[in-house]
């Protein structure tokens, strides 16, 4: 009775040994969610520092303020996951804690009571007077087991009392420690939410002054979209001229084996692709997006835009050959295409080409460095072309 009673007890302290509280994937998965977003501050930071060193109001200032406040509300989101699971895990442990306490006063009475039973048998008759009072040697045989098996009893009992504590002493640190790491990630996320009511009471600021420039903004639309129609015409002239040039004897657009098989490693590779700088954040999407301060008015975005720190390096996203280093009127920098058999990667506004038309670049090798506006804002244009077929970047980069 004793024995399954404990083995009970044993499996599950050690269900809670082994398994730390349950959830243990999803504390991992909110740990890494955790560190990821502390990266994401402080990057958000550092670009932040960098258009706010030049005490101009701009929309590269606010992209980077929103992707501060974007990053700190993941981050508390991510505080108040943990400390969710850390409640759950108090809880069990307490309720554990409690039934071994309760076992434990169980297992107590039930020794003392065999204790007592054991004085009283021998005071009234004594070990010895018990077993040379049996009617034969049979008996005799048969009570010296029993006083085996009474003894073995008691020192289970006494075994089984110190598993018990042992175990609840155990599980009384672990709700001490659970309660220690609560008291942090509390005072952790009270910090970052002072952090994010100071950013969003600088976000309210900023759009406020941005509106007061609805004028020059609105020119700034204009300007943009006539230079990204510049551009992609660039583009197409580009691919049109190129696929010219592969044309068979029967005036079909044919690659050669190593162009398709270029074409099929890009391919192979989408949501794979190594981002086109080391650092940054997308500050705009691909497609049709809202201007992030005049109402009502949408942009085209034929990539991404990601916001990135003055001076980084632009990498090529995959192996290719470099087939085109321009300029365009309107557009700050120039721009490099690269080739992947029948696909396309541009990498816009850049400062300075660190290669040549007709290169051949590996993933990862750097082309060129980013451009850093009047308003301290540095910031690659990224496009993927298939064809003649622009395709949205973000479906293709890994994830981050």
């Amino acid at each position: 009775m004793y024995g399954s009673k404990i083995l009970i007890i044993f499996l599950i302290g050690m269900v809670f040994l082994l398994h730390p509280l349950h959830g243990q994937q999803e504390k991992k998965k909110l740990e890494r969610e955790k560190q990821e977003n502390l990266t994401k501050i402080k990057e958000a930071e550092k670009i932040l520092k960098q258009t706010s060193s030049q005490k101009k109001t701009s929309i590269g200032r606010l992209t980077a303020l929103n992707q501060q406040i974007r990053s700190q509300e993941s981050l508390i989101r991510t505080y108040r996951s943990n400390i969710r699971l850390l409640n759950s895990d108090i809880k069990e442990s307490k309720g554990l804690a409690k039934s071994l306490e309760k076992d434990l006063n169980n297992l107590k009475d039930e020794y003392a009571q065999m204790i007592y039973q054991a004085s009283k048998a021998q005071n009234n008759y004594g070990s010895l007077f018990y077993l040379f009072s049996s009617a034969s040697f049979s008996q005799l045989v048969m009570r010296a087991k029993y006083l085996q098996q009474y003894t073995k009893s008691r020192q289970d009992q006494a075994k089984e009392i110190q598993l018990v504590q042992i175990e609840l002493k155990e599980q009384l640190t672990v709700i001490n420690k659970r309660k220690k790491q609560q008291q942090q990630l509390l005072a952790q996320q009270e910090l970052h939410n002072q952090g994010l009511i100071t950013a969003k009471k600088q976000q309210g600021q900023l759009v406020k002054q941005l509106a007061l420039k609805e004028t020059d903004l609105t020119r700034d639309v204009k300007k943009r979209k006539k230079a990204i129609g510049k551009l992609n015409r660039m583009i197409a002239e580009v691919i049109r001229v190129e696929m010219e040039k592969s044309k068979n004897s029967s005036g079909d657009f044919e690659l050669t084996p190593d162009g398709i098989k270029l074409s099929s490693n890009f391919q192979g590779n989408q949501k794979q692709l190594t981002w086109p700088v080391a650092r940054g954040f997308v500050s705009s999407k691909f497609g049709l997006q809202p201007h992030p301060v005049l109402k009502g008015v949408k942009i085209e975005n034929p990539g991404v835009d990601i916001q990135t720190q003055k001076s980084e390096i632009v990498r090529a996203v995959f192996d290719g050959a470099v087939s085109k280093i321009a300029s365009i009127p309107g557009m700050n920098g120039i721009v490099i295409i690269i080739q992947h058999g029948e696909y396309r990667t541009v990498y816009a506004n850049l400062r300075k080409s660190l290669v040549k038309t007709g290169d051949h670049v590996k993933t990862k090798d750097p082309i060129g460095e980013v451009f850093t506006d009047i308003d301290g804002v540095s910031e690659v244009q990224f496009q993927v072309w298939k064809n003649f077929n622009k395709l949205d970047p973000l479906a293709w980069l890994q994830p981050k």
